[in-house]
């Protein structure tokens, strides 16, 4: 089987989520990507079959905003499927910039792996805003 990215609603990401992924997380956790998915303007899913690999959007804070704000959940199944989702997430920014022409975001400072993946997106990162946050910027070209 092969591993996708579908766009969806913030209200079939959801459902497809939950209980299995959402689940596990703090209550708190929970209701953040509930909120995170209902105020997407985009919302994807990557999957292989019926495992979810990991779900993400944008929250623009405006309707006539030319930025966005970029999250993403991922799930323990990405591990064995790093390689095509770096693939597809290069062709997925390239998308959302075409909507939101700068992209914004927060990773954790201690987190290479995602600091490497924005920054071979195109990331460039601001001096950390809160105690082991950095913020990112991609812009388009």
């Amino acid at each position: 089987m092969t591993a996708a990215i579908a766009r969806v609603s913030g209200i079939e990401a959801y459902d497809l989520i939950y209980p299995e992924h959402l689940a596990m997380l703090s209550e708190i956790n929970q209701e953040t990507m509930k909120r995170c998915m209902h105020n997407s303007t985009q919302v994807w899913i990557g999957y292989e079959g019926d495992k979810v690999l990991c779900f993400l959007g944008l929250i623009p804070p405006t309707l006539l905003s030319d930025r966005a704000y970029l999250w993403l959940q991922t799930t323990e199944h990405l591990h064995s499927h790093l390689f095509i989702f770096i693939r597809y997430s290069q062709r997925l920014v390239a998308e959302m910039l075409e909507h939101y022409p700068v992209i914004v975001g927060h990773t954790e400072i201690t987190n290479t792996k995602a600091i490497r993946w924005l920054r071979w997106l195109g990331a460039t990162f601001g001096e950390p805003q809160a105690p082991g946050v950095y913020p990112f910027e991609i812009k388009a070209k």
